[in-house]
């Protein structure tokens, strides 16, 4: 659970990474395009299980890329629309997704409009026992 209140799977992976993340999981993957997004990784087509990849993001992140990119230099898609949603998900300020995607907070409220929406629906605390204003406002005497 994240601080809103819900789990991270409501900001869909984008296709770029999906594949990765069929592999190894959502979590892993955003880990990995977090530290990584923008960067030119050597992939190794052979002993991947010995490779500094497979040491740093386990032997199977390893294999998934060595399957597509073996012996090939992959770039780590920057994706910034989907972590600037995953972030805000997980409850961080404007301020901490500025520095960690490299954003300015203009471009935070761009991409986040559309979900503005959903993240104060998740916030607010509905009590059920209260009718809803739509109701009373239109209801027939």
């Amino acid at each position: 659970m994240d601080r809103i209140g819900g789990t991270n799977t409501a900001v869909p992976v984008p296709v770029e990474v999906s594949w990765i993340a069929d592999a190894v999981g959502e979590p892993l993957t955003f880990s990995f395009v977090e530290a990584c997004a923008g960067q030119k990784l050597w992939v190794p087509a052979i002993r991947v299980e010995r490779s500094n990849l497979a040491r740093t993001w386990g032997v199977e992140l390893a294999q998934c890329l060595s399957n597509r990119y073996g012996g090939e230099h992959y770039a780590v898609p920057m994706l910034k629309s989907w972590r600037i949603r995953r972030l805000a998900m997980m409850g961080l300020s404007h301020n901490d997704i500025v520095v960690r995607v490299g954003v300015s907070r203009p471009q935070i409220h761009s991409v986040l409009y559309g979900i503005r929406a959903a993240l104060s629906s998740r916030r607010q605390i509905v009590d059920e026992r209260q009718l809803p204003l739509s109701e009373t406002l239109f209801k027939a005497p």
